[in-house]
């Protein structure tokens, strides 16, 4: 086959809704097909170093190419089944190896004769049929049945408070130079709360500049993710909630609502404090999360290219609020975590897996609770994750 001809078809596959949009694994997809129609059968290691960028890659220690290409072969089945389903050719990525293949198939067509039924035997099938209905409608419950919905939702559900949902913002503020009259917005990446600008400005600021706080703060990229998890989940428990962003909340809502706080964990302000002298904390200084017990104490922090393959760690909590309602958190130290704990909670089928989890290792669901999460991926969207503490809040 030509060149043109294999582009044609890659990238016919790559634009397709079936294929999805992530660029890792267009990129992986041109790479594989690239190496084919040079007839090269590229090794894992050089996958790993050309697409990922991981010289030192070590195909005994790792399973992410593997991983990867096990995906690729899904979302190539997937174009064939629906917008490749009447392609006579069909690009595969056989088991064994990562060199392309491209078969024919044949595309059975219908026929267009239909059977007709003898007329004599149309009134016996209508007979037939109207038994066969109404025996089928005697067995059917009277009310449909309701798919269960995940107990880590249950109060949420039946909560007497109304929900609102706090993104954690960006903190920046306005640089004005009076001397050009020229002005600025800065981001810090070491400023994230009103406290932490006074004691910048009062040591930093120079003389001939005016620094003062923005009246708005910046929502980072996962913002739009936390918000179609939660309007899928709330439109589950067939109820509504509001958004407000960290820099505009008022802590007198404290107390009458139920609150889910998502971000990075360094963006979430006076929810901090729920964490502080904890077995689980936050510690700013580090930017990572403190795991104490019995004297000791373990600090996770993330590692990786945040722009590449990376791991994040994660709070997931559930805590109590002061006039009876509930705090839910969740938040990464980058904001991986953030979105990969707002899912394990938000998705029916993930929240069930760690509510199991929670049974095995606590002996029940407990009604506040605080979970230590790992999250790995190459980007934002193809995330695993996997439980490192959690324990019930007494």
């Amino acid at each position: 086959m030509q060149r043109q001809d294999y582009e044609q078809i890659v990238e016919r596959i790559i634009g397709s809704k079936s294929f999805g949009r992530s660029l890792t694994y267009a990129n992986l997809l041109r790479y594989l097909a690239s190496c084919t129609r040079d007839d090269k059968v590229p090794k894992e290691a050089t996958i790993a170093a050309e697409i990922f960028g991981k010289e030192d890659y070590d195909p005994s220690q790792s399973t992410l190419i593997r991983v990867y290409v096990y995906k690729l072969r899904e979302k190539l089945a997937a174009y064939y089944e629906n917008e490749g389903k009447a392609e006579t050719s069909v690009l595969t990525i056989p088991k064994g190896g990562y060199a392309l293949a491209l078969s024919e198939r044949d595309l059975v067509k219908p026929s267009r004769r239909t059977a007709k039924l003898p007329r004599p035997w149309v009134p016996v099938l209508l007979v037939a049929l109207g038994v066969a209905v109404y025996w089928l409608l005697r067995l059917l419950p009277g009310e449909p049945s309701q798919p269960s919905l995940p107990l880590l939702w249950s109060d949420l559900q039946d909560s007497r408070f109304p929900a609102t949902l706090v993104l954690g913002d960006l903190f920046i503020f306005n640089e004005y130079d009076p001397a050009v009259g020229s002005m600025r917005t800065i981001r810090q990446s070491g400023i994230n709360s009103q406290r932490e600008f006074e004691v910048f400005r009062e040591q930093q600021k120079p003389a001939h500049l005016d620094w003062t706080p923005a009246t708005y703060g910046l929502l980072i990229q996962g913002s739009a993710h936390w918000i179609k998890n939660l309007t899928e989940m709330f439109g589950s428990l067939g109820k509504d909630y509001s958004i407000r962003t960290m820099s505009r909340f008022n802590p007198k809502e404290l107390q009458d609502k139920d609150l889910l706080v998502v971000g990075m964990l360094k963006t979430l302000g006076l929810f901090q404090n729920y964490f502080q002298g904890s077995r689980l904390a936050y510690d700013a200084e580090v930017d990572g999360i403190r795991v104490s017990e019995e004297g000791e104490a373990n600090v996770y922090t993330p590692f990786g290219d945040p722009n590449g393959y990376h791991t994040d760690y994660a709070i997931l909590a559930k805590l109590p609020g002061p006039n009876g309602n509930a705090v839910y958190v969740f938040g990464g130290i980058w904001d991986t975590g953030a979105t990969e704990s707002l899912k394990l909670f938000t998705d029916s089928k993930l929240a069930a897996s760690l509510e199991k989890e929670m049974d095995e290792k606590l002996g029940r669901v407990p009604k506040h609770y605080k979970v230590l999460i790992e999250v790995s991926g190459l980007d934002r969207m193809e995330l695993t994750s996997r439980v490192v503490e959690m324990y019930a809040v007494e």
